[in-house]
């Protein structure tokens, strides 16, 4: 058995590196490497040094360390370092999911989030954020919805926060939901962070990561930091998930880069500095989408996201989401993704990732439009 076509990447691949505006991609602008080191002050001696060596298959003890430090009461033997978070995705889902198993997780969602579970055998049960949105006309997941993903993930409940493709967040009443509900909830419970950097709500004071004794949680730096081809990821549990996890990474990729993991301690132990000119820009984005999207033809209404970088706006009925896709890109050069790559029809989402001259020059274009 295999999974299906992942919706999402056959656009991507066609106009991630060519679109004139990309608004189609789920993470900031990635950097030169030579952009990089002059952020991080990185010399060249310290380059090479490094080890071509394989690291520990763990992760290297320095950066687990660090890891460790973003999770309250975490230590870094509960940490494991991969190939990005869908290493970490696929070997947990591997891991905790039999087949007749319940999984619950917030629809619209990354397409992995779901379709491995369902490889796997389990039953899954979406719980809709659409009409919470839409009803509430906020940018944070309704804490009724809470109950409803716990009570249907009997199994496996994937939290997937901030919110991707809708960019929602949690605010105080919906993490008081999380927290309650984990106390009663006797299946494993999955956080996928990989945003948790780019939380407008909830900065690094809060995440999922040994909320129960049956709580795992997955991040990343490489979306929140435009570096997403250092492909490091890992994951944070219980010692005993945490072991049987290193010892299926074995089968994958083993271990990961040594340069990857140098950057990615370093990028670490300067995120505070670094976040401050991306957040800086991200919010320059969508204040200026959010005052210009009445003026985009097929808009029908936004929401600007809670946290991440991207949010799911509904498009006006009848539009058929790929062909607006495809109508954006050839006659404005505005790349974004529909909603039917996501599996939901009428819908497109926006990426807020963009340099600001990129991004504004593309809306203004965007706006210049006739349906």
């Amino acid at each position: 058995m295999e999974p299906r076509e992942f919706y999402i990447e056959d656009r991507l691949e066609r106009y991630r590196t060519t679109a004139p505006c990309n608004l189609g991609e789920s993470g900031i602008r990635n950097l030169t490497y030579g952009e990089l080191l002059r952020r991080l002050e990185i010399s060249s001696e310290e380059l090479n040094a490094i080890s071509l060596e394989d690291s520990p298959n763990r992760g290297d003890a320095v950066l687990r360390e660090e890891i460790a430090k973003l999770y309250p009461g975490i230590r870094p033997e509960e940490v494991l370092t991969t190939t990005g978070t869908g290493e970490a995705l696929y070997i947990l889902f591997q891991l905790l999911c039999d087949r007749g198993s319940s999984v619950s997780y917030f629809s619209p969602a990354f397409q992995a989030l779901y379709e491995i579970p369902k490889l796997c055998g389990a039953r899954l049960f979406p719980v809709s954020v659409l009409s919470s949105a839409s009803r509430r006309e906020t940018s944070f997941v309704s804490s009724d919805l809470i109950g409803e993903l716990f009570r249907a993930g009997k199994d496996l409940a994937i939290v997937n926060h901030p919110h991707n493709p809708t960019g929602l967040s949690f605010d105080g009443e919906t993490v008081r939901a999380i927290r309650e509900e984990s106390l009663r909830h006797e299946g494993w419970i999955l956080f996928d962070e990989h945003y948790r950097f780019l939380d407008y709500q909830n900065e690094l004071s809060w995440t999922g990561a040994g909320l129960n004794p049956k709580s795992v949680a997955t991040g990343s730096i490489t979306k929140c930091f435009g570096v997403m081809g250092l492909r490091i990821g890992w994951m944070v549990g219980p010692v005993s998930l945490i072991e049987r996890a290193r010892s299926f990474k074995d089968y994958l990729t083993h271990t990961v880069s040594p340069i990857s993991e140098f950057l990615t301690l370093k990028i670490l132990r300067k995120r505070k500095e670094l976040s401050e000119r991306i957040r800086a820009d991200l919010l320059s984005n969508i204040r200026y989408f959010e005052s210009n999207w009445k003026k985009l033809p097929g808009l029908k209404e936004f929401v600007p996201p809670g946290g991440g970088v991207v949010s799911f706006a509904p498009l006006k009925k009848d539009i058929d989401s790929s062909e607006y896709a495809d109508f954006l890109m050839k006659h404005c050069g505005v790349f974004v993704l529909p909603g039917r790559d996501f599996e939901t029809e009428g819908w497109v989402r926006i990426g807020f990732g963009e340099t600001p001259e990129r991004f504004r020059e593309g809306i203004d274009r965007w706006k210049d439009l006739r349906l």
